[in-house]
């Protein structure tokens, strides 16, 4: 086993308990809304309260998939 293929072991199983993070164009794609309401609300301008949960990496915007408070988010929004 070489090392790069040892390393892609170790970090798939270093990542069992975390969630797929994805971008705004797979979030829109699987909520079935427009990619620029995705992105208009990670915005800072958008009030806190109706924020979508995400994770910025540098510039980079990605949501964690699966996670309780994208859940939460979203079931806030649907009562």
């Amino acid at each position: 086993m070489n090392t790069e293929t040892a390393d892609v072991q170790l970090m798939s199983q270093a990542g069992r308990n975390h969630h797929e993070l994805i971008d705004s164009v797979e979030l829109a794609a699987r909520w079935r809304v427009p990619e620029s309401w995705i992105r208009n609300h990670t915005r800072a301008r958008t009030p806190k309260e109706e924020r979508i949960p995400c994770l910025r990496l540098g510039r980079y915007v990605r949501f964690e998939w699966g996670s309780p408070s994208l859940a939460e988010w979203l079931a806030k929004k649907r009562q």
